[in-house]
């Protein structure tokens, strides 16, 4: 509930609201964790299943030296993508070709660590095969699943997450306090009733109230808000009336499942009309979600002229979508004939008798204001000289027009709102113009890189009533999260909110029961995701990039129920064809290589029809496949997405399609021929409505080319062009690239400083980023470059931080010889420098680091020795260990074994086992008896 729900980071959810007492619980599962590999907390909705397993994962983390993970499924529905979602909250980044879930075991193999699964019961199959390999295949992983039902497997354990107790209402309640229930009940009152506390007056009323909710941690915290404007006695009687009103029709429901369901039914109720709306309409949204996104998926339209549900009283007869009327204004068949708390009868007013709502508008993150259009903008190459042409209407202005070099032929004249009479569809079939929904109104932008034309909609049915307008959204968000509806989180870009699961499961039902409304709702999320990465492709090649990267991967549950929408929905193929081609640089530059195709796969068997969409999927899918090692599949795509492009007359198509052909020569290690391809591309310049992107990539393979066949100079000409064209636009990716061949070039001319400056340069970029091949690459160059530096503990430390980054990509750094020869030359000229010993303890320090310090690391400037003097031996005392790690080395120096420490420590023997392996790792150690000197030495 509000500020209970985890944060969608992958690493243990952030707790905003108290913990209420489950010693046992919490007892019980770190127990079973210590003596099995796979646990499953399993009970009804609502009883907190994840706040425990949140919490049985935070006791026990420090037995797990490779750390703990949370994959949340809440927002996921396709099985396909369970391996993946686990993969991307272990970190790993797999470009191989081996299906998704044998890369995963393959890259945790020699791991410990614990995986927490949460939401398993709509993808217990999937959750139960993900288990079963990860049991199998490793020693040191284990499982910690939440499910309302087991997933099967024989060597899984239960614990059974039971609602809290509750005393008797009519017996002894002196201790009171020492109840759950009680106490997160008086826990959440307090927060909207400053002061409240459990007294002799109330304690049977409450005990009454949680026992009515049979102890379920959700139905008291939903009841609990509730105290703003009831007391508990109020609150018990017209809980007892919903109650009695939903359970009468469902003798098959489970109680608890009853108990659950009329809380939520009851909270439901009282809200405002267009809170309910709101509610239904937000359930459509996978994922956490900004009040930007909130509107244009909520909101029937954006003018200002119309009336909304702002003011006056609400409509005779309105349809809501619980499929219940409104009457004069107040609920019919309500409890006590209609009447709310918070609305007086005869109108549906609000609560300071003014009609209109108070607006919080400075309580909550506004929507962000887009800069007026002058001309156009995006990351394309503008048209030949007298070429006719103004470019595809698009809703939203994006970036200034010094970032614009394009506009396409074929789009309609600049300045003018249009919508055309009728599309053209597959075929050469005319499509009727759009109906049904209303998207706003297109803003022509000559920067468009796509020529794609407006999509057909299968249209929708509107609720009949008042149009909810975007300032009415905005009042609904507010409501919804002061009662606990919605969960007001941070995220990138400022405010988030997120619908706990139960309660968007509620509210799809309401959606459901007005014929016509999901589809409509659905639809209107699509297009506004699509017109949202419109606008961030176009505007990628520029500022900005961090953030882009950071809303994108915010908004994955999101994006992902748009493309399923679309791929699973008679009519909507192409739009979902069209979004997973315009993600190409998110899938490309963020790492996502395999998710991309799994979606385009999808999306372009639903497309076999010739169009500029079909030639954009071919590309990017081959790019796709090039990164995960499918050169075959690659060079196919490429070259399939060419053959339509040249058809269709899509020049630009064509420059992508080719762009690929190249780099597949490139990564093919077929360095002659790519030299040549990107010679070509480069003399021929930017082809009109090519990215600038992949522009700025062309010089970056040529470098590349130029670099591995020793042309040092030539190369550097390129990088230098390269960055004068990044830095007009602000950009970051691409240039991180450019300086990483331009420091490669200075190697080739042995010039070491320019070489690492330029490579700690893109090293910097890249972590801002989070680009990890790049800082994978980046790294590997670094070391190689320190080694001839006879920097050599410093490039023994670089390489054991390189090769533990690689570990979560492709430890084998993909086959590729050269990498693997600069690697390998790099170890063996440190070995011989530091000997055996001292290389293996600082190549050990480095892959104790994490990312972030692993940069850090790499951006110091490390000392450097004097002309025939040995470099100074790594200072041992700047390792800081934990207040625990302390207390574990001193008693290592004692010489205690692991299970003597335990027993003085009062901890698992397996914690100190942890403890014993990190105090080794940090310090750079092998064994005990070096802790043991290294304590006395700090003494």
């Amino acid at each position: 509930m509000g500020g209970s729900a985890p944060r969608r980071d992958h690493h243990l959810p952030v707790e905003t609201t108290s913990f209420v007492d489950r010693r046992g619980e919490l007892t019980q599962g770190r127990e079973l964790l210590a003596r099995a590999r796979l646990v499953t907390l399993t009970g009804p909705g609502g009883v907190g299943k994840t706040r425990l397993a949140a919490r049985v994962a935070a006791r026990v983390q420090r037995a797990f030296p490779d750390g703990v993970r949370f994959v949340h499924l809440s927002g996921l529905h396709d099985p396909a993508l369970v391996p993946l979602a686990a993969a991307d909250a272990l970190g790993l980044h797999d470009h191989s070709a081996q299906p998704p879930l044998a890369a995963l075991v393959e890259q945790v193999r020699d791991r410990r660590l614990l995986l927490v699964v949460d939401n398993c019961e709509h993808l217990a199959g999937a959750c139960a095969q993900l288990a079963a390999a990860l049991l199998r295949g490793t020693e040191g992983v284990r499982v910690l699943a939440t499910s309302r039902h087991r997933l099967g497997l024989t060597e899984e354990h239960l614990l059974e997450v039971r609602p809290l107790p509750v005393p008797d209402p009519d017996g002894d309640l002196s201790a009171a306090e020492g109840y759950p229930a009680l106490t997160l009940f008086a826990d959440r009152a307090a927060a909207v009733v400053p002061g409240f506390r459990l007294t002799p007056d109330n304690r049977a009323s409450v005990a009454r109230l949680c026992r009515r909710l049979d102890g379920l941690p959700l139905a008291i915290e939903l009841a609990a808000v509730r105290m703003r404007v009831l007391d508990v006695d109020q609150l018990l009687d017209r809980l007892d009336d919903r109650y009695r009103f939903l359970t009468t029709g469902s003798p098959a429901a489970l109680p608890r499942h009853q108990t659950l369901r009329a809380a939520v039914a009851w909270s439901h109720d009282l809200c405002t009309t267009p809170e309910q709306l709101v509610w239904a309409r937000l359930s459509v949204l996978a994922g956490s979600f900004d009040l930007e996104t909130a509107e244009a998926v909520c909101a029937d339209h954006t003018g200002e002229g119309a009336t909304g549900w702002r003011t006056g009283l609400a409509p005779t007869e309105v349809l809501l979508p619980g499929g219940r009327h409104v009457s004069g204004g107040v609920f019919a068949g309500d409890v006590q004939s209609g009447a709310r708390p918070d609305v007086p009868s005869g109108g549906a007013r609000f609560t300071d008798g003014s009609g209109e709502r108070p607006r919080p508008a400075q309580a909550l993150a506004g929507t962000a204001t887009l800069p007026p259009l002058d001309g156009g903008s995006g990351n394309v190459v503008p048209p030949v000289p007298g070429q006719a042409g103004g470019s595809v209407p698009l809703p939203l202005p994006v970036t200034r027009s010094e970032f614009l070099i394009a506009s396409r032929p074929e789009d309609s004249p600049a300045g003018r709102l249009t919508r055309p009479p009728s599309v053209p569809g597959p075929g050469g079939v005319t499509l009727p113009p759009p109906s049904g929904l209303t998207l706003p109104r297109p803003v022509p932008d000559p920067g468009a890189m796509t020529s794609f034309p407006p999509l057909p909609h299968s249209g929708g049915v509107t609720p009949p009533g008042p149009a909810l307008r975007a300032d009415d959204v905005l009042d609904a968000v507010a409501g919804l999260v002061d009662k606990s509806v919605l969960c007001r989180e941070p995220g990138p870009g400022g405010v988030r909110y997120r619908m706990l699961d139960t309660l968007r499961q509620y509210g799809l039902e309401q959606l459901r029961r007005t014929l016509g409304e999901e589809g409509a709702v659905r639809r209107r999320q699509r297009d506004w995701m699509l017109r949202w990465v419109e606008q961030c492709e176009r505007g990628w090649f520029g500022p900005g990039q961090p953030e882009t990267v950071a809303r994108l991967r915010a908004d994955r549950d999101n994006l992902r129920a748009a493309l399923d929408f679309s791929l699973s929905t008679p009519g909507e193929a192409l739009a979902g064809l069209r979004l997973a081609g315009t993600l190409w640089f998110y899938w490309h530059a963020c790492g996502a290589p395999r998710e991309g195709l799994y979606w385009l796969d999808r999306a372009l068997a639903a497309n076999p029809e010739p169009t500029p969409e079909r030639a954009r999927g071919l590309w990017v899918a081959g790019l796709l496949a090039a990164a995960t090692q499918d050169f075959p599949r690659g060079r196919r795509n490429a070259g399939d997405a060419l053959a339509l492009a040249d058809a269709l007359g899509d020049a630009a198509e064509a420059a992508h399609a080719e762009y690929v052909i190249g780099v597949i020569r490139l990564f093919g290690d077929d360095l002659t021929g790519a030299l040549r391809h990107f010679e070509t591309t480069v003399a021929r310049g930017p082809v009109p409505g090519k990215h600038l992107s992949l522009v700025g990539l062309d010089q970056v393979d040529l470098a590349c080319a130029l670099g591995f066949l020793g042309e040092a100079d030539r190369a550097v000409e390129v990088c230098e062009e390269a960055l004068r064209l990044c830095e007009r636009h602000g950009e970051q990716w691409v240039r991180s690239y450019v300086l990483h061949m331009l420091a490669l070039a200075h190697t080739v001319r042995r010039d070491w400083a320019r070489a690492e400056r330029h490579a700690r340069e893109a090293l910097r970029l890249k972590l801002a980023l989070h680009d990890v091949i790049g800082i994978a690459l980046t790294l590997d160059l670094l070391a190689s470059v320190a080694t001839e530096r006879g920097v050599h503990r410093h490039a023994a430390v670089l390489l054991g931080g390189a090769d533990r980054v690689w570990a979560d990509i492709d430890a084998a750094r993909w086959g590729a010889r050269t990498l693997n020869s600069t690697r390998r030359d790099s170890e063996e000229r440190a070995c011989r420098a530091l000997g055996r010993e001292a290389f293996e303890r600082a190549h050990r320090r480095g892959g104790s680091l994490g990312l972030a310090e692993l940069v850090g690391h790499a951006l110091q400037e490390p000392a450097r020795p004097h002309p025939g003097e040995s470099p100074a031996p790594h200072d041992d005392t700047a390792v800081r260990l934990t207040r625990r790690e302390t207390e574990v080395a001193r008693l290592v120096a004692e010489g205690l074994a692991n299970q003597q420490i335990a027993d003085r420590l009062v901890i698992a023997r397996r914690t100190a086992e942890g403890h014993v392996e990190r105090i080794l790792s940090k310090l750079g150690f092998s064994n005990r008896s070096q802790i043991a000197a290294w304590v006395t030495a700090q003494r």
